[in-house]
C-alpha cells in the first residue's frame, strides 16, 4: 500500500534556556545543530537570567546558523521568517509589555 506523507517544517522555534538545569549546552549545541539540518529557518534562544534573546538564523541553503545575533532588553526582535512579525524583548519577560503587545499583534 501507498502512503502519502506530508512532512511539516517549522520555519521558527524558541526555547527557554535554563541555567539550573544546565540545558543551555544542549540549546546551543544538539538542538541548534538538529533544527538546521533539519531546515528550521530561524531558532530563539529565550535566557531568562540574562534577559535576552539569542537569534539563529539560517542561510538558504544553509546547514548550520550564521553565529547570534543578541538582542539585548530593550531592544526589539524582528523575525525573518516571518516577515512582519518583531516584538521586543521586554514582552517576553513582563506581563504589561506583553499584553501591549499581543494587543497591538492582534489589531494588525
Amino acid at each position: 500500500m501507498k502512503t502519502n506523507r506530508c512532512c511539516f517544517r517549522p520555519q521558527i522555534l524558541w526555547s527557554k534556556s535554563c541555567p539550573k538545569k544546565k540545558t543551555a549546552a544542549v540549546d546551543r549545541d544538539t538542538k541548534r545543530t538538529d533544527y538546521a539540518l533539519h531546515g528550521v529557518r530561524e531558532y530563539w534562544i529565550v535566557d531568562p537570567v540574562k534577559r535576552r534573546i539569542e537569534q539563529y538564523i539560517l542561510p538558504t541553503k544553509g546547514t548550520a546558523y550564521f553565529p547570534a545575533k543578541v538582542h539585548q532588553y530593550g531592544e526589539t526582535v524582528e523575525s525573518v521568517a516571518i516577515p512582519g512579525f518583531d516584538i521586543p524583548v521586554q514582552a517576553i519577560f513582563e506581563e504589561e509589555a506583553n499584553l501591549a503587545t499581543l494587543n497591538k499583534l492582534m489589531q494588525a
